[in-house]
């Protein structure tokens, strides 16, 4: 949500549900269009493992995405530079 806010999206709507029975499984993250493009491409922008494709109104994710995805809401910088960083 923040990341989409970011990006200029009032009041983004998306759900983020897993669609395996363990904890390594897929996940889908669903929004509605036309907010979803911008949240879409928010994230993309800030998480270098999340889809480019932002006509869709919905996309599988790696549970190391999903992470990706929380630790960038929850920093002030992008996850690409975090990951850099943390390479140095």
């Amino acid at each position: 949500m923040v990341l989409a806010q970011r990006a200029g999206v009032d009041r983004p709507v998306f759900h983020v549900i897993s669609v395996s029975q363990d904890s390594a499984g897929i996940f889908l993250m669903q929004t509605r269009w036309p907010d979803g493009q911008a949240i879409y491409e928010a994230i993309a922008r800030e998480v270098d493992a999340f889809p480019k494709d932002h006509y869709t109104t919905c996309v599988a994710l790696l549970p190391e995405v999903v992470d990706q995805i929380i630790r960038a809401a929850r920093e002030e910088q992008p996850v690409a530079s975090v990951l850099a960083e943390e390479r140095l």
